[in-house]
């Protein structure tokens, strides 16, 4: 059983089945399996549709974990970003599988409380000092002037404790 943070060998496990599917039916299906086994349950089609996109569906949270394992140093100021785009990722769109749905609901059920708001305007003051994400393209203008407004605030307080 996967640890809840760090799943990415199911993900793993459902791309390489996918990728030898003919391999393991083929085997499956040999005669010297079929005499030593009474049953064989295999994946049906629409089992192998939903591991199709529950792959595309993880794959940018895979890319996340991936990116702040990589990172030498990782920086407070990457999770701002990366939650965003999970949660442009998990948005619900009317062509998705009951499966994908659910699984969308439960991933954005499960990061949208993650962090109080006074944690969240520091991650978000800290992303916007990176070079990297200082546009905070994700934030409405009110929403960006607000940052920036309580950086300034925090800078004019250490001036003045000086």
């Amino acid at each position: 059983m996967d640890v809840t943070t760090r799943w990415n060998s199911s993900l793993d496990m459902l791309v390489r089945y996918l990728e030898q599917q003919a391999a393991i039916a083929a085997a499956l299906t040999s005669p010297e399996i079929r005499q030593n086994a009474r049953n064989i349950d295999t994946l049906d089609t629409c089992d192998i549709v939903n591991a199709e996109d529950l792959v595309k569906l993880l794959n940018p949270l895979k890319t996340a974990t991936t990116v702040l394992c990589k990172e030498k140093r990782p920086t407070v100021s990457l999770i701002v970003p990366l939650k965003n785009m999970i949660e442009q990722n998990m948005a619900p769109d009317d062509s998705d599988s009951s499966t994908v749905a659910d699984t969308k609901t439960a991933i954005l059920s499960n990061i949208s409380g993650r962090y109080s708001r006074d944690v969240y305007n520091y991650l978000l003051e800290s992303t916007a000092l990176d070079p990297r994400f200082q546009t905070l393209p994700h934030l409405d203008r009110n929403q960006h002037e607000a940052v920036f407004q309580r950086i300034q605030k925090r800078v004019e307080q250490l001036q003045q404790n000086q």
